[in-house]
Order: C-alpha cells, then structure tokens, then sequence
C-alpha cells in the first residue's frame, strides 16, 4: 500500500485507489469547516465596527 500523502495539482489529480480517497474527503471537509469558521468571525468583526461606528457619539463643534 502506498503513502496517504499525495500532492493534487488539478482538480482531476485525484488518487485513484480507494484508501487514500476517504482521507482526502475528510480533509476537504475539515478545511471546510475552518474556511467557513473564518468567515464567520470576519464577518462578526465587520459587524461589530459598523455597530461602533454607528454608535460613535458625533465629533464635538
């Protein structure tokens, strides 16, 4: 059997044999849910600055 670790260059760069195709799933997955975790919270950071913003008393005359 061979390495789990393969490097893909394109999408059709995929392991052929089925050990290595589950790892790379759960993988994908996982980075996923991290990319998706990291849009979340910028999208959270932007919305607490445009809430301050908002809220920012307005600059004395």
């Amino acid at each position: 059997m061979g390495s789990l670790f393969f490097r893909i260059e394109f999408v059709n760069d995929l392991p052929p044999d089925l050990p290595r195709l589950p790892t790379l799933e759960t993988w994908l997955v996982l980075s996923l849910y991290r990319v998706r975790q990291q849009i979340a919270a910028a999208e959270q950071r932007q919305a607490e600055q445009h809430r301050g913003e908002r809220a920012r008393p307005p600059a004395p005359d």
